[in-house]
C-alpha cells in the first residue's frame, strides 16, 4: 500500500520526530492547565527557591531539597555545572594545570563512544582531552565499568554516562557496577544522565538518585521533557551534594521556573498512573517500529528501553541520505554527527509518536527504503 501523501488526521506536518521530546503529559497536568485557564491564574511570581517542586522531586528521589537544583531544562544546567567543575578541577592541582597546559589531559572527559553528543564535542572544542570507551553493536551497546577504570588510573577526569544511553535507548551501568568507582575515585566527578530513567520500571533497574547523598562526587541529571511529557515548559534538574547545588543556586536569580512549570512539575511527580501507562504505550510503540523495520532490507534496528530507536543501515546507505528523503515527506529525524574514531554515518535515530504519527512515518520510510 502507499503512503499516504497527506497526513490523515492526528498527523501535523512537518512531523518532528528527530528530537526526543515525550509524547504525553500526566492527566493530572491536563487539571492544573484547566485549573489555571482564567485570567487571573497566573498575576503572582511563584516561590523564590521553587520550594514545592524541589520537596516533591527530593520526596521521589530519596534526597533532601538541598541536593536539587533546578533549571529551565537539562542542557543549561550541563553547559553552567560542567565547565565549572572541570575548570576548579583543574586549578584544584599544580600537576592538573601543568598537564593540561602541557597536552590538555588535566582533566579529561571519559564517556563512551555512543553518548550524547554535546558533552564530549563541546569538550573537544574547549580544548579538553576525550577518552571515547568502547560501545558498539558487536557486544548490544554494553559499557564495560573496567574501561572506565582503565581511563581513570591514568588520572581523575569528568566521566559522562547517559543511563539510559542516548541515542542506543539501553541501561548501560547499574549501581552496584558504578559504586565501587564512585569510592574508588574521590577527585573524579560522574555524572550519571538520567534524563530517561523513567521510561525503566524501578523494578527492573534501580535509579543512581539517592546514592548522591552517600558520594560527594555523583551528579545524577533528569529533564522532566521527556517521560513526563514536558518540554513546552522546560523543566531540568541535578541531584548533587549541597555545597555544589548551593554553589550553583547562587549563580543564578530566584524565580527561574514559573508557577505554571511549578505546579505541572508537582502534579507530574505526584500522579501515580501516568508512568506506569506510559510504559506500556512505549514498549506497543517500540514494538510496532521495530517489527515494521523488521520487513525492511538493508536496514536494522536495536532494542530500547525508552522512547526512541536507534537504527543504521547495513548496505553502505546513510542516515544522512535518509533524512533528506523523508524531510521532503514532511518527517524530521535525527542523524549521529561522528565523532574522533567513531563514525556513525550509517545510524539514524527514530523517536516514538502517537500510534497515527508511528504508522505514517513507517509507511514513508518503507516506501524510500524501497
Amino acid at each position: 500500500m502507499p503512503a499516504p501523501t497527506t497526513p490523515p488526521d492526528g498527523v501535523t506536518l512537518p512531523l518532528n520526530l528527530g528530537l526526543n521530546d515525550g509524547t504525553y503529559m500526566a492527566e493530572s497536568c491536563v487539571e492544573v492547565m484547566k485549573a489555571n485557564c482564567h485570567r487571573l491564574a497566573l498575576r503572582n511570581y511563584t516561590t523564590g527557591d521553587n520550594s514545592p517542586l524541589r520537596a516533591a522531586i527530593a520526596e521521589l528521589d530519596g534526597v533532601a531539597p538541598e541536593n536539587v537544583f533546578l533549571r529551565n531544562g537539562s542542557g543549561p544546567i550541563l553547559k553552567q555545572v560542567v565547565p565549572h567543575l572541570i575548570k576548579t578541577s583543574i586549578k584544584a592541582s599544580a600537576r592538573r594545570m601543568a598537564k593540561h597546559v602541557w597536552n590538555k589531559e588535566g582533566y579529561p572527559i571519559v564517556t563512551p563512544w555512543f553518548t550524547y553528543s554535546k558533552v564530549p564535542k563541546k569538550a573537544a572544542e574547549l580544548g579538553l582531552t576525550v577518552r571515547l570507551v568502547p560501545l558498539g553493536p558487536h557486544n548490544d551497546f554494553t559499557l564495560d565499568p573496567a574501561e572506565i577504570d582503565a581511563r581513570l588510573q591514568k588520572g581523575d577526569g569528568f566521566v559522562y554516562i547517559a543511563n539510559p544511553n542516548n541515542p542506543t535507548g539501553n541501561v548501560l551501568v547499574t549501581r552496584e557496577q558504578m559504586e565501587p568507582l564512585f569510592a574508588k575515585y574521590p577527585d573524579t566527578w560522574f555524572w550519571i544522565d538520567e534524563a530517561y530513567v523513567q521510561y525503566v520500571d524501578p523494578s527492573e533497574h534501580t535509579y543512581f538518585s539517592d546514592l548522591v547523598t552517600t558520594y560527594p562526587n555523583l551528579i545524577v541529571g533528569r529533564t522532566m521533557s521527556f517521560a513526563y511529557g514536558l518540554a513546552g515548559v522546560r523543566i531540568g534538574y541535578m541531584l548533587a551534594n549541597p555545597e555544589l547545588v548551593a554553589e550553583m543556586d547562587s549563580q543564578l536569580t530566584n524565580y527561574r521556573l514559573g508557577t505554571l512549570a511549578e505546579e505541572l512539575g508537582v502534579a507530574s511527580l505526584t500522579d501515580p498512573d501516568h508512568l506506569p501507562w506510559l510504559r506500556e504505550e512505549c514498549a506497543r510503540q517500540r514494538s510496532y517500529i521495530r517489527q515494521s523495520m523488521a520487513g525492511l532490507s538493508g536496514v536494522e534496528s536495536f532494542d530500547s528501553q525508552t522512547n526512541f530507536v536507534l537504527c543504521r543501515f547495513t548496505d553502505g546507505r546513510t542516515g544522512e541520505w535518509l533524512k533528506a528523503e523523508l524531510a521532503k515527506r514532511g518527517i524530521l529525524i535525527k542523524t549521529l554527527a561522528s565523532l574522533a574514531e567513531a563514525n556513525y554515518e550509517p545510524y539514524f535515530r527514530l523517536t516514538l509518536g502517537t500510534q497515527a504519527e508511528n504508522e505514517f512515518l513507517m509507511a514513508h520510510l518503507a516506501e524510500v527504503v524501497g
